[in-house]
């Protein structure tokens, strides 16, 4: 009874994300805009409250000696979220130049580590190319951020789509398995 009870209520939660995770999809591939400035703005409002609370840690905690640390974490914290509340073109900006830096550093670092153990590792060379396309498309980030930003909220809402496709099918599923076992212990 709890196992058939189970499947009967998880088969119409797993549905319901699905279409949740289909729906935020469609309308991030049809809203790439509105889909970013929403996240910029999310992550602004969780910065400027972590940031606040963290500040308020350090003055709480002042009988044990405040952390230099600490505080400028709390203050950093504190300025992205402002930054991203105030400005969020630039703020959008920033964080897609900050992905293009990393991918050419992490693409670079692959390409000397590839170089490096030439001949200590089998398929160096499918290391270099990881590094070499790592670090273009790092470059491309960096030249082209406006184009890399769309291409960052297709890739979100790509993947919502497919998410909640399989997720669909997986509630599907798992009503036909909760049917299944509901009949079988109605035939008992």
């Amino acid at each position: 009874m709890a196992m058939r009870n189970f499947f009967t209520e998880m088969w119409r939660t797993i549905l319901l994300r699905g279409l949740a995770s289909l729906a935020f999809g469609i309308l991030a591939f049809i809203y790439p805009g509105i889909t970013l400035a929403v996240v910029v703005t999310i992550f602004g409002i969780y910065a400027l409250v972590d940031g606040l609370l963290a500040l308020w840690g350090v003055f709480r905690g002042k009988a044990e000696g405040r952390s230099v640390p600490s505080l400028l974490t709390a203050l950093a914290g504190i300025a992205a979220g402002l930054v991203c509340l105030l400005f969020p073109g630039f703020a959008v900006v920033y964080v897609v130049l900050l992905i293009g830096l990393w991918n050419v550093a992490a693409g670079l670092l692959q390409l000397i580590g590839a170089l490096v153990l030439w001949k200590d590792i089998e398929n160096a060379g499918l290391l270099a190319l990881a590094g070499l396309v790592g670090a273009a498309l790092g470059l491309l980030i960096i030249f082209y951020p406006a184009d890399a930003t769309v291409s960052i909220i297709w890739i979100i809402a790509g993947t919502a789509v497919i998410v909640g496709l399989v997720l669909l099918v997986f509630g599907w599923r798992l009503r036909t398995a909760a049917r299944t076992i509901s009949d079988v212990i109605t035939s008992r």
